[in-house]
């Protein structure tokens, strides 16, 4: 039996999903249930209290003082009636004042019982939404990088944000509200069937049309809910972009294009809204309209019986009091309904990023891979992002430990998707790599990752201090390790110059450092990992003279002893590599040391004459 992902569950199984996540917190929601019926029932004699008062007002002067009560209650209490009647003072004024002390007393009860639910449910709320995206960034953390190239990161931002955000205010509604409602209005129509039964019969009637809209309504609100949030996505990307591309922005006077493009979006995201609110809007004057109705039969009929003495004027007061209490919450359900209809908008799109399946993982019998020893092999490796159009073809060679394996070509070759295969970033489509003779799809990722050290043309850093930067998975570390690795990676003396030293903040992907100053961090936590494994992707291709120096400087020290992967704009920094190997059009078409290919004319040797003419 298959399970059934987000994209494809109805939005009953999606609710019905997400109601699992209140679970753990289920003692909270019974306190806050409990809290409702109480509330509900004092409610309900809140409203119909106003029987007893008003025909409390109405005894006829001179008649006896007492307590006017619903035929069935009345009938109910039997024998006990005449009794009850006695303990109550028979002046009209002490009778009202005991009355309002008792509804002093109800109102008081409400309040401390409303302050409780709404508490709990509160806590229930928000944390659902935590877990949820807590459960949401660790299913991030284990899609590939495919799915990364697939999709604008303002758009998986936008799950974590706008989504989870609008199913929480949907969360906060249903379990505060939605449970709420239904309980006054059987409360109240409890009421109304013990004041006059028949009256409320004929007025209840009007009632199961009022959920038509209710229904209609929601469904529309959901669907264009879904379109609210894919814009809201769109303006998250476009603010993603523009802040982190700000200097190309800037250099190439795109400003007002940006500034148009962010209020197309921004006019998108509104005009979807209005769409919602249209509908949203006509909800509470239909079912206004609906209860009207009810409330002029109440007022028609129920007046006619007060006039022929079959109700009193009491009863006739808390039968109009309650019915027109009554449709408060059954708008209030209306309203409740469209904004859960948003949250499902939500929460489809929160559940299809959730079951997006990651394409990268262990095998049930992987082994974990011990530090490696002998050599790197690719045996007729092919790899395309698409089916039908292949990047790399019949890719074989092999590294050795500690050898230099630099890799050439144009642009779009396929340079960086080949060291992408060796971590496993991606798989091969056909043939395999292995690492000591052992395929590294039948090890584990984190042993095989353990091996490598990453060093890129576009750093990533964090918005940390300098210390944790270097330091990064590196838990347990001592800080003498830490400053050992900068030295080594000729950083030492740039991170003793800043206010703090290695405990400095560095901004977001380290924009308070140089771009030379950056990778030499990199470099440190390469050296600090110490892996048998390099893999250098133009790692000096953006640098000035001096920076490249002392980079090329570190990437020396930090190569010994390892089998590198380089790949190189500048032909003149490989010259030492052991084997050269060069790619074009996805095929290996050359490889050997410089000496050789130079020797050979081919492809590298015009490649590198050419360089070196220019």
């Amino acid at each position: 039996m298959t399970t059934r992902t987000g994209g494809d569950q109805t939005p009953f199984q999606q609710f019905v999903r997400f109601l699992r996540y209140a679970r753990p917190y289920r003692v909270r929601i019974i306190v806050a249930i409990a809290s409702l019926f109480l509330i509900a029932l004092l409610n309900a004699i809140s409203v119909g209290a106003l029987q007893p008062v008003f025909d409390g007002l109405f005894i006829p002067e001179g008649g006896a003082a007492g307590i006017s009560l619903p035929g069935p209650i009345k009938a109910a209490l039997g024998d006990h009636l005449p009794r009850l009647q006695r303990l109550l003072p028979e002046d009209r004024i002490k009778l009202l004042s005991l009355l309002g002390a008792v509804l002093f007393g109800v109102f008081l009860a409400k309040g401390v019982l409303t302050y409780l639910q709404q508490i709990q449910m509160r806590y229930v709320s928000e944390a659902i939404q935590r877990d949820l995206r807590n459960e949401l960034y660790a299913r991030v953390q284990t899609l590939p990088l495919s799915f990364f190239t697939r999709r604008q990161t303002g758009e998986i931002m936008s799950r974590f944000s706008s989504d989870v955000e609008t199913l929480g205010d949907a969360s906060t509604e249903l379990f505060r509200n939605a449970l709420k409602e239904p309980l006054n209005i059987l409360g109240l129509v409890a009421v109304l069937l013990l004041i006059k039964w028949q009256l409320a019969i004929l007025c209840l009637i009007i009632l199961p049309v009022a959920f038509l809209p209710i229904a209609k309504f929601g469904g529309k609100i959901r669907r264009r809910g879904t379109r609210v949030q894919e814009w809201r996505a769109e303006v998250n990307t476009i603010l993603q972009e523009t802040i982190s591309g700000v200097r190309i922005v800037k250099a190439f006077g795109m400003e007002e294009y940006e500034k148009d493009r962010y209020r197309e979006a921004s006019n998108q995201v509104f005009r979807s809204f209005m769409r919602i609110w249209r509908v949203d809007a006509l909800t509470s004057p239909v079912l206004e309209v609906l209860g009207g109705i009810g409330i002029l039969i109440a007022f028609g009929v129920g007046g006619f019986l007060v006039i022929n003495k079959s109700l009193t004027p009491g009863a006739f007061m808390a039968f109009l009091g309650a019915l027109g209490s009554l449709y408060q919450p059954v708008k209030r359900i209306g309203q409740i309904n469209n904004i859960v209809q948003r949250g499902m908008a939500g929460l489809a799109r929160v559940f299809e990023l959730m079951d997006a399946q990651p394409e990268i993982l262990d095998r049930t019998d992987a082994v974990t891979l011990g530090r490696m020893e002998e050599e790197i092999q690719f045996q007729n490796v092919s790899f395309g992002y698409e089916a039908d159009r292949p990047v790399l073809q019949g890719i074989s060679f092999t590294a050795k430990l500690g050898e230099i394996v630099a890799i050439v070509g144009s642009s779009g070759v396929g340079k960086t998707t080949l060291v992408n295969l060796i971590p496993r970033f991606y798989d091969p489509t056909s043939g395999f790599i292995t690492i000591d003779g052992m395929d590294i799809r039948r090890v584990t990722i984190r042993s095989l990752r353990d091996q490598m050290g990453i060093v890129t043309q576009d750093t990533i850093l964090f918005d940390d201090t300098v210390f944790n930067n270097i330091a990064y998975g590196r838990r347990e570390v001592s800080a003498e390790k830490v400053v050992e690795a900068a030295r080594v990676a000729n950083a030492e003396e740039f991170i003793e110059a800043l206010p703090i030293g290695y405990q400095t903040r560095i901004g977001e992907r380290g924009v308070r450092l140089s771009g030379g100053q950056k990778q030499r961090l990199a470099i440190a936590r390469a050296i600090l990992k110490n892996p048998p494994i390099l893999i250098l992707d133009e790692a000096t291709s953006a640098l000035d003279v001096e920076s490249e120096r002392l980079v090329q400087e570190a990437l020396d020290r930090l190569m010994e002893n390892r089998t590198t992967f380089v790949i190189a704009h500048r032909l003149s920094t490989i010259v030492k590599a052991d084997t050269i190997l060069v790619l074009d059009e996805g095929r290996l078409i050359e490889q050997g040391t410089h000496a050789q290919l130079l020797a050979a004319g081919g492809v590298y040797c015009r490649l590198y004459q050419s360089q070196i003419l220019s």
